[in-house]
């Protein structure tokens, strides 16, 4: 039997189809469930049958819905903060509905003694979605929900792990094992092979190319000293072999990759055996690399491995690369980017200052999940992304990354995406950019051309008309802080479109000390005057607050220009925030940046 056809019950039902499960209504044909339910109606008596208004499985779990219409009958707690499943409470309160069933099921079938409960309240415009944990031993309030995607059969035991269990979330879980298996590998790679700085990096990219070529064993590394047949030359010949016979990148590009890894061939403290290790340095490093991090390199997950593993190896030498702006982007950063210029696999995608290439394993992971069979696969890994990188190091990572990720062509450009010709990225169809341009190396008008505007400024010019471009910056950019952005500011609106602009949380880039924005635009049509840009205050992360206004050049492209909050800040908040600008220009001048909004280099008759 169908519930009443409120909207309430058909986003409900929309939710559940949306995760691919079967469910019933009001009731169920399981035959336990069906028995126990003949006593649980909602009514002061429990006398006749119980109708839950949806029901279904989801891998191993029960969960239970009830709805209702008007939100202020989601849910009713008692003074003392307790769900009351009392009559007329059970009745009246969709989440009430729902644990009273939830509970009733428990106390009488030996089969299910945990349920998730959920009530819903609302309209398909406004709506709320509550879920409850109910078990032997009490009810659990969990996050409340935007769908019910959470529970869909594939994540469902990850949403219990994390809401019901309380553990980690999965993305927070590989990220602690993967930094901690890699400050354990900077150890190791200092104290047995006595390096330092990018040189580790360079030697982890290497030993995981060499375990890809099929002709390479661990067993070959004996620690021989005799020419050619050292550790390292064996790693180096592997490496050669693997790039330029499997026809994985192209032989100029090849020839650059491995002049970074000559250095491993006669390296003496890395080939010669060490007594404590019983085995040269590098086949140490290669059975750890292949027992602890090559499958996960290989998961296609958004999570950029080898980049975050590159990030933690660099961070303990002197030579972190902060100096050259290099920030890596966390990965919920880059799926949202992806999402919010709404990456598919027809795309062609680009990153003009590519890093580590976290943005295209992000962009390469959501047009997988949209390809249809192998040749749609194939085309999007050969054919649909491209990345400039200009830093060797950088771009050796960010090939290797390509390549372990199965990706067949890797279309990685070295070279300064500043001069590069926008007309070839054009001619590629570039449709969609993703970006976190270096930043923070325009001091004076010399290294202007520097600017996060710039980098901006020339991608835009990369993309064909009514591309988009999705970049991730310091809210200083926005501003326009010196004349020479002030300009470029002008110049973007005169040829492209300013769609969005998103203010995050401080703590997105934890201990770098800058503030970010996410900026979208879309390429090749100029900003029309009436147009209104939505500016989004997301700095408390869930929560966001819109504002939607027309913007000129002279603007501040922020949500902080456009919205004024008039409120006399407390004692408290003031303190804070002068201890918050106190940290951040301590982190700035530490890191040999300056202050953010010096206008170096400015004139005298500047307006």
């Amino acid at each position: 039997m169908l519930n009443e056809k409120t909207s309430t019950d058909q986003l409900v039902r929309r939710f559940i189809e949306g995760i691919g499960v079967t469910y019933e209504e009001q009731g169920s044909s399981n035959v336990q469930i069906k028995q126990e339910l003949k006593n649980a109606s909602k009514s002061k008596t429990q006398a006749g049958v119980g109708k839950p208004e949806f029901i279904f499985f989801s891998g191993d779990y029960l969960i239970i819905v009830e709805d209702k219409l008007a939100l202020d009958k989601l849910e009713y707690k008692n003074d003392e903060g307790i769900i009351d499943t009392d009559f007329p409470f059970r009745r009246d309160y969709a989440v009430n509905g729902a644990i009273h069933y939830a509970r009733h099921i428990i106390e009488k079938t030996n089969s299910y003694k945990e349920v998730i409960a959920i009530g819903v309240g609302g309209d398909n415009v406004h709506y709320q979605i509550k879920p409850y944990f109910v078990s032997e031993n009490g009810i659990k309030e969990l996050p409340d929900m935007k769908s019910l995607e959470d529970l869909a059969p594939e994540i469902v035991d990850e949403f219990y792990k994390v809401a019901v269990l309380g553990e980690l979330p999965r993305e927070e879980r590989e990220l602690r094992e993967v930094n901690k298996i890699a400050a354990d590998m900077h150890e190791d790679l200092r104290n047995y092979g006595q390096l330092e700085g990018e040189k580790k990096a360079t030697v982890v990219s290497a030993i995981l190319l060499a375990l890809e070529e099929p002709t390479f064993s661990l067993k070959q590394l004996t620690g021989s000293n005799r020419v050619g047949g050292s550790d390292g030359e064996i790693i180096f010949g592997s490496v050669k072999v693997y790039l330029e016979n499997a026809g994985i990148v192209p032989y100029a590009k090849v020839g650059e990759m491995l002049d970074q890894f000559t250095f491993i061939q006669r390296d003496v403290t890395l080939n010669t055996v060490n007594a404590n290790l019983e085995m040269t340095p590098l086949k140490f490093f290669a059975t750890t690399l292949e027992a602890e991090i090559m499958d996960k390199i290989k998961s296609n997950t958004d999570f950029d491995i080898l980049g975050n593993f590159y990030g933690e190896l660099v961070k303990y030498g002197g030579n972190d690369g902060n100096s050259l702006g290099i920030v890596l982007t966390p990965r919920h950063i880059t799926s949202l980017m992806t999402e919010l210029i709404e990456i598919n696999k027809s795309d062609y995608v680009l990153d003009p200052a590519c890093g580590t290439g976290a943005f295209l394993i992000s962009a390469m992971n959501r047009m997988l999940r949209q390809a249809e069979n192998d040749v749609d696969r194939q085309d999007i890994k050969q054919n649909r992304l491209y990345g400039i990188e200009i830093q060797q190091k950088l771009f050796t990572i960010a090939t290797t990354n390509m390549i372990l990720r199965g990706d067949g062509k890797s279309n990685l450009i070295r070279d300064n995406s500043l001069t590069f010709d926008s007309s070839i990225m054009k001619g590629h169809k570039i449709n969609k950019i993703l970006m976190n341009p270096p930043y923070s190396q325009a001091k004076n008008d010399q290294t202007q051309h520097l600017s996060e505007l710039s980098f901006i400024q020339h991608a835009l010019d990369m993309l064909v008309v009514g591309g988009k471009l999705c970049a991730i910056i310091p809210q200083s950019t926005m501003v326009g802080k010196n004349r020479h952005d002030k300009d470029r500011k002008k110049q973007i609106l005169e040829n492209h479109t300013l769609e969005t602009v998103i203010t995050l949380n401080t703590d997105t880039f934890h201990g770098v000390g800058v503030n970010p924005c996410i900026a979208v635009f879309t390429a090749g049509i100029k900003h029309p005057e009436k147009k209104r840009v939505s500016f989004v205050n997301f700095e408390d992360d869930g929560t966001s607050f819109i504002v939607k206004t027309t913007v000129k050049d002279t603007d501040e492209w922020l949500h902080s220009f456009f919205y004024f909050n008039d409120e006399i800040p407390t004692e408290e908040e003031f303190e804070s925030a002068i201890a918050d600008y106190l940290t951040f220009s301590f982190n700035m001048n530490a890191h040999n940046r300056g202050y953010l909004f010096d206008e170096e280099g400015e004139t005298e008759d500047e307006e």
